[in-house]
């Protein structure tokens, strides 16, 4: 695949990530617009064109999971010009000058990703890094930033790995079997147990009541901390046909079942309140931004 001259002409420079390069619009897929250095393209382009109909399949594969969509329909995928990694973030600014006006949230995989071979797979990072990202960025998209980096993602990332494979499994095995293999830590078999045992349901009315009640995690406070993780647990209880304690307590850090327990009773009593009800407006802020105690106070 050749760009054209009028593309060729709106490549961007990078200057502040440490080196210089450009982009070039590869694709536009059903959800994902293609970006990469035109040295990538011409040298591995093949390699690259692999993952679009997987990108797309896998978009679909986890909204239908989930039964949410995110408000936009299109997201940026770009093939990064260095090695080893991945990220998902609400503004690629790199691609500015090459793609629509706006912000423009989406994902970036390193190069080298697309035509490493691992597991016996040429492109199989490039696979398990898209779905990873994914999940990160769908996630935000959907429902709110700010997870829990100690036991949600970033920093820990076990439920973006344990659906990542879900994925894989999904639409490819092949890929999945090797991804499956790195989840040994305590939290990632949380989350496999979870899904195994609620299935995608539990996280779906989790993510749903989370985006109904208008959550963003980042006003509960700092991240890691015990109320943001209690605020989370919360969601996943309210949504979960019995007591999640014991699959819980001991691997989420700082999981409390009392707090738990009062932040979903401040819930109650908050959406309980008429919309009518002077109170409310007060108590909706207290609750969104942590101050569940209040809410207890001001709705006996």
């Amino acid at each position: 695949m050749k760009a054209t001259v009028a593309v060729l002409a709106s490549f961007l420079v990078l200057t502040a990530s440490g080196f210089t390069d450009t982009f070039v619009k590869l694709h536009d897929g059903a959800h994902w617009t293609w970006y990469a250095p035109p040295a990538q393209q011409q040298e591995h382009g093949q390699d690259i064109e692999a993952l679009y109909a997987y990108a797309d399949s896998a978009f679909e594969y986890l909204t239908g999971a989930w039964g949410l969509k995110p408000q936009k329909a299109q997201f940026a995928l770009v093939v990064w010009p260095k090695t080893g990694g991945a990220f998902a973030t609400g503004d690629i600014a790199d691609i500015h000058d090459v793609a629509p006006p706006g912000p423009q949230p989406g994902i970036a995989v390193s190069y080298d990703a697309f035509y490493n071979v691992a597991q016996g797979i040429k492109g199989w990072w490039a696979y398990v890094l898209i779905t990873h990202e994914m999940v990160n960025l769908l996630t935000g998209q959907i429902v709110s930033g700010g997870w829990p980096i100690d036991w949600w993602a970033d920093h820990k990332s076990p439920f973006p790995k344990m659906t990542a494979v879900q994925v894989e499994f999904a639409l490819r095995p092949d890929i999945a079997v090797g991804h499956a293999a790195q989840l040994t830590e305590p939290l990632d078999r949380m989350f496999v147990r979870l899904k195994d045992e609620y299935g995608w349901a539990l996280f779906r009315r989790a993510f749903r009541a989370a985006v109904d009640d208008g959550i963003h995690w980042d006003r509960l406070g700092p991240n890691p901390s015990p109320q943001l993780t209690n605020y989370v647990c919360a969601y996943l209880q309210m949504s979960a046909p019995e007591d999640l304690e014991p699959i819980l307590k001991g691997v989420v850090p700082d999981y409390d079942r009392q707090t738990v327990a009062r932040i979903m009773a401040a819930r109650r009593k908050w959406r309980a309140l008429a919309a009518a009800d002077p109170r409310r407006p007060e108590v909706t802020e207290s609750y969104l931004t942590g101050k569940y105690e209040a809410v207890l106070t001001a709705v006996p």
